[in-house]
């Protein structure tokens, strides 16, 4: 069994200020991060880093393309550590850079994933409350020439030092915090029910769960659009908590099967996972309705305070209250490319399929494909 471990450290700090004082932030430090997040709240400080902005190579979540750029714009510089302040896009990035030679592309590290090392010391503040990536060694890259999204995973990528500053969530648009906390919400669902969960992380998927679904009911009664940032500090904690959990336990088939939705449709990462959670978790019930989801059942009726037997429709009802779910067709999916899809995942997701409840056929994953759609 592989043994349960954090990397990296990680801090809280009240503001920004306070973080970049602590660690020393200066001209030898890479601030790679957007000018919407740089300005307002880093600008000010003229701490006299060097400084990246990810939109200027491209928009979305990263692909291979965006990153390629970056690493030729950053070959002829000099600097030492990374400072990635941002969401799952920064931070996927950043990851790579902390590995990536100056010759490097992004094929060549998949084709080395194992022998990667660590070039550049590595610091994350997340801006959103979602990825947990911050705690984790994976970088999601979608690889264009391949239309598949892939993970370089890397005992090298894990960051030096992750610093939660709630403060960073402040500006947050709603659509940003829906998707991102839905993410973090099936992280933990997802790392709870693996078989590779152990009853260290499994500790972190509950306290995420316990975090996440009494503030998004709070939120939601409040009938404010910003009701939620009164909790920003708990999401953030969730997010953190999550990712330390399937950082060891892994995600799974949510997350599996999302990956067409966004590499092909371009469908932010929380929202195509939402679209697949109801339809994943129904076919886990009907395959083995008795195990340890039963344990997943009662900890939501817990929180929820309603019947076992209802409390996974419960929570996919309080899910829709922070975003509601579409169907696949509404993101211009067509009926003949779920069986394309369905080849994908059984053919390139193989890592994260082993940390199912319960196996999945190819034809039990077309089945989901044609329930969500």
């Amino acid at each position: 069994m592989k043994a349960f471990q954090i990397i990296p450290s990680v801090a809280e700090y009240a503001e920004f200020c306070d973080f970049a004082k602590e660690v020393g932030l200066g001209q030898k430090d890479l601030v790679l991060t957007n000018e919407y997040i740089y300005h307002p709240t880093i600008a000010e400080l003229n701490l006299g880093c060097q400084t990246l902005f990810q939109e200027q190579y491209g928009a979305g979540e990263p692909t291979d393309v965006m990153v390629d750029a970056i690493l030729a714009e950053l070959s002829g510089k000099d600097y030492e550590r990374i400072i990635a302040v941002g969401g799952g896009t920064i931070i996927d990035i950043a990851k790579v850079l902390a590995v990536a030679e100056r010759s490097d592309k992004v094929d060549d590290l998949y084709d080395k994933m194992s022998a990667l090392k660590k070039v550049h010391p590595l610091m994350i503040v997340p801006t959103t409350c979602g990825t947990g990536s911050e705690v984790t060694n994976i970088s999601i890259i979608n690889r264009t020439t391949k239309g598949v999204k892939q993970g370089i995973v890397s005992p090298a990528m894990f960051a030096d030092q992750a610093a939660l500053i709630p403060g960073m969530l402040s500006s947050l648009p709603y659509g940003v915090y829906a998707t991102s906390s839905i993410d973090a919400m099936i992280h933990a669902v997802e790392s709870c029910l693996s078989p590779n969960a152990c009853p260290l992380s499994e500790i972190f998927s509950e306290k995420a769960l316990e975090l996440i679904l009494p503030c998004w009911k709070a939120a939601a009664d409040s009938g404010e659009k910003d009701g939620w940032k009164k909790y920003k500090a708990e999401f953030l904690r969730a997010s953190n908590y999550a990712g330390i959990a399937f950082g060891h336990a892994g995600c799974a088939a949510v997350h599996a099967l999302s990956y067409p939705l966004g590499g092909v449709h371009h469908v932010p990462h929380g929202e195509s996972n939402q679209v697949m959670f109801a339809p994943v978790m129904w076919k886990y019930l009907e395959k083995q309705p008795a195990g340890k989801i039963n344990r997943f059942e009662s900890l939501l009726a817990k929180i929820l305070s309603c019947d076992e037997k209802s409390a996974i429709q419960e929570l996919c009802a309080l899910m829709d209250r922070v975003l509601e779910r579409k169907p696949m067709r509404a993101y211009g999916v067509t009926e003949d490319e779920l069986p394309k899809y369905a080849d994908s995942v059984v053919g390139t997701q193989q890592r994260l399929l082993g940390n199912n409840y319960v196996p999945l056929s190819r034809d039990e994953i077309l089945s989901i494909y044609e329930s969500a759609f």
